[in-house]
């Protein structure tokens, strides 16, 4: 049993190459996000805390002393505005302004300046306390921190391309060259072996045990073959003598009863010798160029076979008949042919009690016709793919329909089986594959 096929997946090279893909995706998500929180840090409402407490105490030190000096270098810096005071060490843009707050971050009073600040104006009377932090230096660390990222990202980009390049040509690529190898080995050739000098163990692991599996099969081939041939030999002999021996005794003078045995026991011998054919050519490989080619006349060999199952009917009411027959040759041995036709002919011939049988061949299709009460169409053709799934025909079944379906598959034919209108039976054998066209 080998259960229900299981489609295909996706291959573990792209699974691996998707795994990745995501893990980095991640990784530089992570990275952005983060970029985007320091740049929050930057803009962070702190600043402007930062600036009010400066700026209040600032304030209150000039309101109680006129004379207080406001730090105007480093980072955080202050300066009084007032009637007649010195501005020329405020920025500009910071010297009319109102009060309130500016910076040049986010949507907070932007000023025109290619600084980076935040700055609070507060009232101070009779003037204004302007109070600053200059980012500069930090928004300049933040953009080589981003750059440092982006570059980070490009080689973590740079590293899965690499990783997964590396599995296609280290693992994807050996295992293709290894189905590859396993498909160019030739069935009939002995002492075919894959190569095993692959880098990785792993690979060298399955071209190892291919190379098994292929040594056991060819043993067993070889098995098969001998005793094949054997076979072949040993049944032959005894078949040749017991039909001899009908021979002789035909020309006795015999009872009328041992006729009709005789009649059974030549028609035994001649199916038996028709079977041990088919099985023994079947058996076999086809080779190509291994001798002639073998053609079959069916046009003439269907009436023959007709002749040859007369006495079949006995003394049925049942005719068979030959119907159409289109000139048709075949490349297929003539044993084949009449062995497919022959079992198909029997069954109708023995499920039919009244009416006729009738063999025909139009457009490269053998048709076997019974008038109505031939062999159930359903059962028949159930029966016959029962034959094609096994490689034995199945208990109790014969090996009738069996036969035919690996002649079938030989020669590359079809086998319909299905009710006529008339309610018959009607066996269809498509031998088109195998039509030799007229020039």
């Amino acid at each position: 049993m080998t259960g229900t096929p299981v489609p295909p997946s996706r291959s573990i090279h792209w699974l691996t190459s998707i795994a990745l893909v995501a893990f980095g995706s991640l990784i530089l998500m992570a990275m952005t996000i983060q970029a985007f929180r320091s740049q929050d840090l930057v803009e962070h409402s702190t600043w402007q805390s930062i600036l009010q407490a400066v700026s209040a105490d600032h304030v209150a030190r000039l309101q109680a002393d006129r004379g207080t000096s406001l730090p105007a270098s480093g980072i955080i810096r202050s300066w009084y505005v007032g009637p007649g005071t010195d501005t020329s060490q405020v920025p500009p843009h910071l010297r009319t302004v109102p009060p309130g707050y500016y910076s040049s971050e986010g949507d907070h009073g932007h000023l025109s300046t290619r600084d980076s600040y935040h700055a609070l104006v507060a009232d101070a009377p009779p003037g204004r306390v302007i109070t600053m932090i200059n980012i500069n230096d930090l928004e300049d660390q933040q953009n080589r921190d981003s750059v440092i990222t982006a570059l980070f990202g490009v080689l973590l980009a740079l590293l899965i391309a690499g990783v997964i390049a590396w599995l296609h040509a280290n693992l994807v690529r050996p295992i293709r060259e290894l189905a590859a190898h396993m498909r160019l080995i030739d069935p009939q050739s002995r002492g075919a072996r894959i190569p095993t000098n692959y880098r990785h163990a792993e690979i060298q692991v399955i071209a190892h045990a291919s190379n098994a599996h292929l040594e056991r099969v060819e043993r067993f081939v070889e098995r098969e073959r001998s005793l094949l041939d054997q076979a072949s030999h040993e049944f032959r002999t005894p078949i040749a003598v017991i039909a001899g021996a009908v021979d002789v005794l035909k020309q006795q003078s015999l009872p009328t009863p041992a006729q009709a045995v005789l009649e059974r026991m030549e028609l035994a011998v001649s199916d038996l010798s028709e079977t041990m054919v088919a099985l023994l050519f079947l058996a076999r490989e086809s080779e190509a160029g291994s001798g002639p080619e073998e053609v079959s006349v069916l046009h003439e060999l269907l009436p023959r076979v007709v002749e040859d199952h007369q006495h079949l009917l006995g003394q049925a009411t049942t005719a068979l008949r030959i119907g159409q027959l289109d000139p048709t040759i075949v490349a297929a041995p003539e044993a084949m042919v009449r062995i497919a036709v022959s079992n198909l002919t029997r069954n109708a011939i023995e499920n039919t009690d009244t009416g006729y049988v009738e063999l025909s061949l139009r457009d490269g299709i053998i048709c076997v016709t019974d008038s109505g009460s031939g062999f159930d169409p359903v059962e028949a053709a159930r029966r016959y793919r029962e034959s094609l799934r096994h490689g034995a025909p199945a208990r109790g079944q014969g090996i009738g329909l069996f036969l035919i379906g690996r002649i079938c598959d030989r020669f590359g034919w079809k086998l319909s089986i299905d009710s006529t209108a008339m309610g018959g039976t009607r066996a269809a054998l498509d031998v088109r594959a195998s039509v030799i066209e007229e020039r």
